[in-house]
């Protein structure tokens, strides 16, 4: 059986393009969608079932757009849309549902759409959105913008006739001039503010300091403006990037930079591509996503990915609590400096490496069949290496070793040796299992509660469509038990082996069987499985982008986190600047 290539909607004009769409979804749900995209794509595919989703395959001519509805029988997860790249590798994804909470959208998005949103959303930017997809890099996609608009405004004109219709439209216009008069208030605002507060205070310092040592006040710098138009903006001349971007708030009074909006991007980056064209179309921001998660070390998705979150999500409201988080943001900042591929820190050597790269490593091992093992420190788990010379002599045999948590960016800060990003087992899932499922591996999940590793597992197989070779809970007798956890382990057939005891527990038992197991990564993955089984909930996107997710586990679980992060965290940073006042310094 073919897929279907018919639905209700008008012929599809003769166009010179030879790229297809493919639209998953009910036909009385997408019947709209199919007629917008029949006027700019050369055919347009309707994919109903599963079924009809397996007989899938790839098409001489290349697949242009493949678009994703919440009304496809299949549960929208990373793992069907990396099925339906597997089969189609179409040029451009696109994911619509009505329901998408922020893990959700995240595990999704890992999966490199170009939109995810809803409905509404994506209709009114569908012309923009599309323009983009079918530009060829050689081209100068703001070209097509007013042609783009113009047609679909010549379409749906027929469905806006009514005085209803008008009027909506009319108040949506003026709703939106009367938002925009009042964000272009505040942002003149701020600008005095800081003019007066912290910019004339600042200038006066470095001027008198050019007066004595000739250095100059202010650095120039080639960036691109809105529309990608290049435009030359000044920050103060000192390496307190804190300080230096002051003068950024001057451009609030020309209008060329926005309070919040995409990032700066300097023209020595270059134009970037032309997938990126309507991302430029957004003023930049002296604040943005981008960099607020750059500071806390969590951007793992990549620039792009978030400058499209911002992009969809952006309204005045969820502008000015952008804006708000970029205050603790601040103190995460660093100086410019090359970070070092080790991180040394109270005698441990910790790897110092992003999300991409971490997962690119166990990627090697699986192809090479050669086993490895992998721990996560966090603060507490410094603390306890301290007092426990076993666990210290079993992180320094570890592999590799990942920087978890914000004490652990703090402490680089401190160091003056930045880390790259906060690579957690949390985060880390998703790529791990978009990695697996797409190289056919599958996971054994070792630990917690009874009951708690099987949940989980059924929630990461409908998440991820990643194969979970097998499950056992951590209560039971580790000295007498442990060859036949190992031998069900082995005989599963797994490549991946998730244990989760805590520290050190689970660091110590992989470090004592690992010449017994057969699974070629070995990680100690510590609370992962309660927050994936929903037995622990994780803090909101927001807390952990300024650093206070600690402060959301003492408010779930005040009884058995008080200590870890009340006293746990001011000893750790104790212990970074002893360790840094004396032993570090005596051997640099």
């Amino acid at each position: 059986m073919e897929p279907k290539t018919e639905c209700p909607g008008t012929k599809p004009p003769k166009t010179e393009r030879t790229a297809k769409a493919v639209i998953f979804g009910k036909k009385e749900k997408v019947a709209d969608l199919f007629q917008l995209l029949e006027s700019r794509y050369n055919k347009v595919t309707l994919t109903e079932t599963e079924y009809e989703l397996e007989q899938l395959a790839p098409e001489r001519h290349a697949i242009g757009l493949a678009i994703m509805t919440d009304s496809f029988p299949v549960k929208l997860s990373a793992g069907l849309l990396h099925r339906v790249r597997r089969k189609l590798a179409p040029q451009n994804m696109i994911c619509l549902s009505a329901d998408i909470d922020h893990e959700k959208e995240k595990n999704l998005r890992s999966a490199g759409l170009i939109f995810l949103g809803s409905y509404r959303s994506f209709f009114a930017y569908a012309e923009r959105i599309i323009t983009q997809t079918q530009t060829d890099r050689n081209q100068k996609p703001m070209d097509q913008r007013k042609d783009s608009a113009m047609s679909l405004e010549k379409r749906l004109s027929g469905r806006f006739s009514t005085l209803r219709s008008r009027l909506k439209r009319t108040v949506f216009g003026l709703s939106a001039m009367v938002a925009e008069a009042v964000v272009r208030l505040i942002e003149i605002s701020v600008g005095l503010v800081v003019t007066f507060l912290l910019f004339l205070p600042m200038l006066i310092v470095l001027a008198v300091r050019k007066l004595f040592t000739g250095t100059p006040v202010f650095s120039r710098h080639k960036v691109f403006g809105v529309a990608a138009k290049p435009i030359t903006i000044q920050r103060f001349n000192t390496t307190a990037t804190i300080f230096s971007g002051f003068p950024l708030f001057l451009e609030l009074f020309t209008g060329r930079l926005a309070l919040v909006g995409t990032a700066i991007r300097e023209e020595k980056d270059g134009p970037g591509n032309a997938e990126d064209a309507y991302i430029k179309m957004i003023k930049p921001g002296i604040v943005s996503l981008w960099d607020i998660r750059r500071s806390t070390k969590i951007a793992h998705e990549g620039k792009a990915a978030i400058e499209w979150e911002y992009i969809f999500r952006k309204r005045p409201f969820y502008d000015l609590l952008l804006f708000l988080r970029a205050f603790p943001a601040l103190l995460y900042q660093e100086q410019n400096r090359a970070p070092s591929p080790v991180f040394h820190l109270l005698g441990l050597d910790i790897d110092n490496i992003t999300m991409e790269e971490a997962v690119s490593i166990m990627r090697k091992h699986l192809e090479q069949k050669k086993q490895c093992s992998i721990f996560f420190v966090n603060p507490d788990c410094l603390n306890k290496m301290v007092d426990d010379p076993d666990y210290f002599s079993t992180l320094q045999k570890g592999d590799y070793i990942f920087p978890d948590g914000i004490g652990l960016s703090i402490a680089g800060k401190l160091l003056q040796t930045p880390l790259r990003e906060n690579i957690n087992g949390t985060d880390m899932l998703p790529y791990l299992c978009t990695m697996a499922s797409e190289d056919e591996k599958s996971l054994f999940l070792l630990g917690s509660k009874p009951g708690v590793a099987k949940t989980a597992a059924e929630k990461i197989k409908e998440a991820f469509d990643v194969t979970i070779a097998g499950t056992a809970n951590g209560y039971f007798d580790h000295d007498t038990q442990s060859d036949t956890i190992i031998e069900t382990i082995n005989n599963s057939g797994a490549s991946i082996l998730l244990v989760a005891f805590g520290a050190p527990r689970q660091e110590k038992w992989i470090a004592r069987y690992r010449g017994h197991l057969k699974p070629e990564i070995l990680i100690g993955v510590g609370g992962l499985f309660d927050f994936y089984s929903g037995n622990i909930n994780r803090a909101p996107e927001w807390m952990r982008e300024i650093g206070l997710e600690w402060v959301y586990r003492i408010m779930q679980e005040p009884g058995r986190m008080w200590r870890r992060y009340i006293i746990g965290n001011p000893v750790f940073l104790y212990r970074v600047m002893k360790w840094k006042l004396f032993t570090r310094s005596m051997n640099p």
